[in-house]
């Protein structure tokens, strides 16, 4: 049976959904899902969450909300860790409408950029066009996976860097940045050519008259730019503490473990951890006089929003990119809003760079 959803109905069992999942928690999560179940105070709710008042911040000439959503709502791909279900659980769940539905729902609650693959940019435009989204793209620029291990800067065909670029241009990318696994498959190597293809890509980028950002899981990928001179307009680095059951022990943590061999022993790398050193980050990021896009902060839903973003925040982060299904976008705007408005984050250590 095939069941159809008017709009003000999604919107309903979304933010139910939502409510649900936040009702063992804090004062105001039991508030607001006090409120949804109320009817009264259900068009209150709607009306109070109309239009937004998410903090936004400035990359380059961009205006861009300080929640991004992940990209993984269009995807589908989701770490399962040993949870082999999770990812065909999502493919089955986000259906065409539910994907345009949610982007919908963050656009009307001010979450104004999404981070897509280059692939996801044609499905993106066909919710522009038929829902007259305005949604930005930060997009993750890369070759062909089949590629990774060879990084032409151009083949004058299709597999180059240089032609993935152009493609998401083309296709309306708002902004790009040197995708993060790519990045690292390319820098680990330590051959001067292969990092050029990097250092190209960020210059080009520029050229097309946007910011050009550098992504990357291990701090290493930083450090070697700095090396070779590599200026990104932003960077794009994982962040999230470790403090968390699945994250394996920090003396076991080996560098540019991230996207690579998958182990079964719990004292490696198993799809669980996606910044082996927070700490490092965090110092190395606050010599950083540009704007940081953090991702991955939740660990792969290993961490609650309101633990990740104050963590993020606190520590220097600029924007959040975070993947969010329907019934989880009230639940984490209503965290971000909450930990921005702190004056221990207002009033950070690292300033501001957006």
């Amino acid at each position: 049976m095939v069941c159809k959803v008017d709009r003000r109905s999604f919107m309903k069992n979304s933010m139910l959904a939502g409510g649900a999942a936040i009702a063992v928690r804090g004062p105001e999560e039991k508030q607001l899902l006090a409120m949804l179940q109320n009817p009264t105070d259900q068009k209150k709710l709607q009306e109070q969450s109309t239009g937004t008042d998410i903090p936004m911040g400035k990359l380059g000439n961009l205006r861009i909300s300080r929640i991004i959503a992940g990209g993984n709502i269009i995807s589908g791909w989701c770490h399962q860790r040993d949870l082999l279900y999770v990812s065909t659980l999502a493919g089955h769940y986000l259906t065409q409408e539910k994907q345009f539905d949610t982007m919908e729902l963050m656009e009307e609650k001010g979450i104004n950029t999404i981070s897509p693959d280059p692939t996801q940019l044609d499905f993106i435009n066909q919710y522009k066009d038929e829902r007259g989204g305005n949604i930005q793209t930060i997009v993750g620029v890369r070759q062909d996976w089949q590629y990774f291990g060879n990084p032409f800067w151009s083949d004058g065909k299709e597999s180059g860097f240089k032609e993935w670029i152009d493609r998401s241009v083309d296709k309306g990318a708002t902004t790009m940045y040197t995708h993060g696994g790519y990045t690292e498959h390319v820098m680990k190597t330590g051959d001067p050519k292969k990092i050029e293809v990097i250092a190209k890509g960020i210059q080009y980028i520029k050229e097309q008259g946007m910011p050009a950002g550098l992504g990357s899981h291990d701090i290493k990928v930083i450090e070697i730019a700095d090396e070779y001179g590599i200026e990104p307009d932003y960077y794009f680095k994982t962040f999230h503490n470790d403090n968390y059951w699945s994250a394996h022990p920090r003396e076991t943590r080996e560098p540019w473990s991230v996207d690579s061999t998958r182990y079964t022993d719990h004292n490696k790398f198993h799809d669980n951890i996606y910044d082996l050193f927070p700490e490092k980050t965090k110092d190395l990021m606050a010599k950083k006089n540009k704007p940081w896009i953090a991702y991955k902060t939740l660990a792969a839903g290993a961490i609650h929003p309101m633990e990740a973003f104050e963590f993020c925040f606190k520590n220097g982060v600029d924007f959040i990119s975070v993947g969010m299904f329907d019934f989880q976008v009230i639940e984490d705007l209503i965290a971000a809003k909450k930990v921005l408005a702190m004056d221990e984050v207002k009033n950070r250590q690292r300033p501001w760079f957006a």
